[in-house]
């Protein structure tokens, strides 16, 4: 039993300082390329990721695709991250339609500790556009879901314990992005906007809430560069920046760093016949490194 204490509260100690309010103890990249990158490219994104990203990015994607990425937090097995995301076309001035399924969990000797999902409806459309600018707006409805396991029992393993419950929370999110000559972009996007609380009573909280604002040029067609600020209460302003160069049409290299904490990623993407494979790995300044995979496929428009 004292094992399984002291693994609970090393896990909450290291799940808080990953914490920016999607889910209770959410990690912010989500996917390779949002790793690879840093997460700066919230103003210009043409992958799946886009929903979770900015949902107003979900525009530069041309047709349909869906999303699957997995990794394992700080490399601990205890600690696996899965997504599932989907973007669609919508008939014609109606925008895109995405769909996201989000999960993590804590386990020890084959129990599961903790668990945690977040699903996702995303839609995006355009605002304004002329022959050389436009804006986009869009948002995500989410459903929150936290399963808090059960405690250790009197054998120690957490079969026989108590059941502690579960929470859930509804939160919203509301992003932008401004265009011009498809090489300058700009892109806002704020994250749980309704001030949501999740669990009851004494143990209720509200779940952090922060504001990013990035830019991305495109000096060539091959070179993307990004840079993104992160506003939260109670926490330093984040630094992000990161580079896209594809090789060709097959083969593309990204880079990225951030500020508080010092972490730096790096990954490429590897595209061919609709189908594209991403890796990413994540640097921590204590912490072991991070692996990514993500396997996307891109789909004709249905309507």
């Amino acid at each position: 039993m004292k094992y399984i204490n002291m693994l609970r509260m090393l896990t909450f100690s290291l799940l808080i300082s990953l914490s920016f309010g999607q889910v209770t103890t959410d990690t912010p990249y989500k996917s390779a390329a949002m790793g690879a990158l840093m997460g700066s490219n919230i103003a210009y994104s043409v992958d799946g990721s886009s929903l979770l990203l900015n949902p107003a990015t979900m525009p530069n994607i041309e047709n349909g695709t869906v999303l699957a990425s997995t990794q394992r937090i700080y490399n601990q097995s205890y600690l696996p991250h899965s997504i599932l995301a989907a973007t669609l076309d919508l008939p014609s001035g109606l925008g895109k339609l995405g769909l996201s399924f989000e999960s993590m969990s804590v386990s020890y000797q084959h129990q599961t500790l903790s668990g945690e999902t977040a699903l996702g409806v995303s839609h995006a459309f355009n605002l304004r556009e002329d022959r050389i600018s436009s804006l986009n707006m869009g948002y995500t409805l989410k459903y929150l879901s936290v399963d808090y396991g059960q405690s250790a029992g009197v054998t120690g393993d957490g079969s026989d314990g108590m059941d502690l419950g579960s929470a859930t929370a509804f939160a919203v999110d509301l992003g932008f992005q401004a265009t011009l000559s498809k090489r300058h972009w700009l892109g806002v996007v704020a994250h749980n906007i309704n001030r949501p609380m999740i669990g009851s009573g004494s143990a209720a909280f509200n779940l952090q809430r922060d504001i990013q604002a990035g830019f991305s040029y495109a000096p060539t067609r091959q070179v993307v560069t990004s840079f993104m600020l992160v506003s939260s209460p109670g926490f330093e302003t984040e630094l992000h920046a990161g580079l896209e160069y594809s090789l060709n049409t097959f083969f593309t290299l990204r880079a990225g760093i951030q500020s508080q904490p010092n972490r730096f990623g790096t990954g490429f993407s590897f595209k061919a016949k609709g189908i594209a494979l991403d890796y990413a790995l994540l640097t921590h300044p204590v912490l072991p490194a991070t692996h990514q995979i993500s396997l996307a496929y891109d789909f004709v428009d249905p309507f």
